[in-house]
């Protein structure tokens, strides 16, 4: 009935997907990331500027003009446009935020549907580990005001591992193949391009060790005994300062480091990090520094941040047994169609109401109706309120 890798949203679960938003819109509105909206449709040149093979896999149509337009794939790059196309008179840095839907084909090995909901924030003009420790306390704060206690997030590192590789003095095929293994994860491959390129065995280990390692802070020490240029010296360096400022916001028991860890998406330059909650097999949230894209727009400025998958975030407060506040119910008024008056009156005073045809039977409270000259209110922690019009306003004003 519906494309694959779409799916309908029920009430219930809408109202838990807005609860969740809010809270997270409230916490990117407490650091000054403006809100802003892009268009669903973008030209597929835009997308595919940003030189990765995930964001050119889109859903195509044609305009009247014939040219190539697709539905977004991703927030980052279209953010990037819009700054690059509206804010270059403004004073750095930047600092936006965006609630929206995007579109890829269906990838079920990533745990990607063929629409889904992010929630993230963009700060250009920065390029500092404050500017990093600043995105990544963001996230750590906005998903704790969602509820969720269990969450982790991990960092990486793009930057020492190019550096690892630029330091290995191979042919710049080879480099980038190495580092293409590295971004899909393929040891078996990237153990043959290293062995086939003549890489000697120093080398080589010290490129296992690097991703191997994954832990706390203490990680970043063994980090740099195995950093052999000043490039990689500088992102370890790096890591500390982020690691040290975050821990000052209040958040350093949430961060772990993954030198193991590589995004699927190309332009990453820097930190990368994703959050991870029990019981949710994909990762709730990425992001990381990104200097080269705004170049593209023909804007060289440094920029950072992060998306949150909101679905996969409803899954991991699901999971945790976080209870979503919603909201109060609304009222089912049998009869409520045909007394407007006692129906807005109750709207104004802030309750939820859907009127009902007269002559149903009483629904599953919360519920109202009237009968015999009274009327009889039944709320959903079991009160029962009999009495008129003025008793029940009484009993609703006290929920």
């Amino acid at each position: 009935m519906i494309p694959e890798g779409m799916r309908d949203v029920l009430p219930g679960e809408a109202a838990e997907l807005h609860a969740i938003e809010e809270a997270v819109r409230g916490r990117f509105a407490a650091y000054g990331y403006g809100e802003v909206r892009t268009p669903t449709l973008e030209f597929a040149d835009t997308l595919a500027s940003a030189g990765d093979d995930t964001l050119r896999a889109g859903f195509r149509l044609f305009d009247e003009q014939g040219r190539v337009l697709m539905l977004r794939t991703d927030m980052t790059v279209p953010v990037a446009r819009l700054a690059s196309s509206r804010y270059r008179d403004k004073p750095l840095p930047l600092r936006f935020s965006y609630f929206s839907n995007s579109f890829r084909p269906l990838a079920p090995h990533r745990g990607q549907d063929g629409e889904f909901v992010q929630a993230g924030v963009e700060l250009l003009g920065l390029h500092s580990p404050a500017a990093d420790a600043e995105c990544v306390t963001l996230l750590c704060d906005a998903l704790a005001a969602t509820g969720l206690k269990g969450f982790k997030v991990a960092i990486g590192t793009v930057a020492f591992h190019s550096a690892l590789v630029a330091s290995l003095k191979l042919p710049a095929e080879a480099s980038a193949d190495i580092l293409t293994a590295l971004a899909d994860r393929d040891y078996p491959l990237l153990e043959t391009i290293v062995s086939h390129s003549g890489v000697a065995d120093e080398a080589r280990r010290a490129m296992q060790k690097a991703l191997e390692l994954a832990g706390g802070d203490e990680v970043l020490a063994q980090a740099g005994k195995l950093a052999s240029t000043d490039e990689m010296e500088g992102a370890v360096a790096h890591l500390e300062e982020l690691h040290e400022l975050v821990e000052k916001a209040g958040f350093g028991d949430a961060v772990t480091y993954d030198f193991g860890l590589f995004q699927d998406i190309d332009y990453y330059s820097g930190i990368i990090f994703e959050a991870y909650a029990p019981g949710v097999g994909f990762p709730i949230a990425s992001g990381g520094r990104y200097d080269g894209l705004m170049a593209k727009f023909d804007w060289d400025i440094p920029a950072v941040g992060f998306a949150v998958s909101v679905d996969r975030l409803h899954e991991a407060l699901t999971e945790e047994g976080v209870g979503i506040a919603t909201g109060s119910e609304a009222i089912a008024f049998v009869g409520g169609l045909d007394e407007p008056d006692r129906v807005a009156e109750l709207r104004r005073a802030g309750v939820a109401v859907a009127a009902q045809p007269a002559g149903r039977e009483r629904p599953a409270p919360p519920s109202l109706m009237r009968a015999g000259g009274q009327y009889h209110l039944e709320l959903a922690d079991g009160r029962d309120v009999h009495g008129s019009w003025q008793d029940v306003l009484r009993a609703l004003r006290a929920r």
